[in-house]
């Protein structure tokens, strides 16, 4: 400061001063905010897994993106949540399956954009970043506050910072905004009749059966372990099994996959052997033989 200035103009680069202050105080507060969200929005972006692990999954993404920092965050979010075609949601990790049988859940949320409009949001996060370094890291390299005019300067800087700042804070919010929507439409959507039938039962909403994860199968598996011990080769007899279908999983019948007998269940379902025999002493049996299946062996 100038040692000839006078107490009024003391006073005011003293006002200016606060004014800098408050005005630093307040960017860095929306960023906060701004970086609170985000962290939100890039932990829920995606899962996938196994359905007794997704909870400790969704856990493990929170905990990474506490960690990270502003620009890291915006990696995540142009690396993920944005892309700039389908073709991106088809590439990304989340929507690979493992291999096996076991039942595998993956569930993303995205906002696809055309190409232009990506990298000029890229660019302004971008920038967001680097304001937010100038921020932290070299105002008062930039602005000398002890002197009138740059400390002018400073607050006419901090204002255009704060606007920049809000404007990108009102886009994320709209962002998370939207992405929690579309979770509670998701919710509504897994809690319906027609996805449990799907995901428990593999009957897809047009009544396509998937018979390998259908529950019927599951069910005559069960009763093929229970029922198959001690018998040659593993057979089981179809009666018995559907006498115990009748008490273990009553709301298993072919006529809600669409059949109307278990035999034909064994047939459309391509996931048993299936032949006749001669019952055993006292079992019932139509035409002097009876049905007998057992799961399809590997090679």
């Amino acid at each position: 400061m100038d040692l000839a200035a006078t107490p009024e103009q003391a006073g005011g680069l003293a006002e200016l001063q606060r004014a800098a202050q408050n005005k630093l105080g307040g960017c860095l507060l929306r960023l906060q905010q701004y970086e609170l969200l985000l962290k939100a929005m890039v932990a829920n972006t995606e899962v996938a897994g196994p359905p007794a692990k997704l909870e400790s999954l969704r856990e493990e993404q929170i905990a990474c993106a506490q960690k990270n920092t502003l620009g890291g965050l915006v990696g995540m979010l142009t690396g993920g949540y944005l892309s700039s075609d389908d073709s991106a949601v088809a590439d990304s990790p989340a929507s690979e399956e493992p291999p096996g049988n076991g039942i595998w859940f993956s569930f993303q949320h995205r906002m696809v954009m055309d190409a232009e409009r990506y990298e000029s949001t890229k660019a302004g996060l971008k920038e967001l970043v680097d304001l937010r370094n100038e921020l932290v890291h070299h105002l008062l390299q930039r602005f000398d506050l002890g002197q009138m005019e740059r400390c002018e300067a400073a607050v006419a800087y901090l204002d255009r910072s704060r606007g920049t700042i809000d404007a990108h804070y009102l886009t994320l919010r709209e962002w998370a905004e939207q992405m929690e929507r579309t979770r509670a439409i998701a919710a509504s959507l897994m809690d319906s009749p027609s996805f449990k039938d799907m995901l428990i039962d593999g009957i897809a909403p047009d009544g396509q059966v998937h018979w390998p994860m259908s529950g019927i199968v599951d069910s005559l598996r069960e009763a093929e372990a229970a029922l198959s011990q001690g018998r040659p080769e593993g057979w089981t007899e179809l009666n018995a099994a559907i006498a115990w279908q009748r008490q273990h999983a009553p709301e298993q019948t072919p006529q809600r996959y669409g059949c109307s007998s278990w035999r034909q269940v064994l047939h459309e379902s391509r996931q048993f052997e299936v032949k006749k025999q001669v019952p055993a002493e006292g079992a019932p049996a139509m035409n002097g033989t009876v049905v007998c299946y057992r799961s399809l062996r590997e090679e």
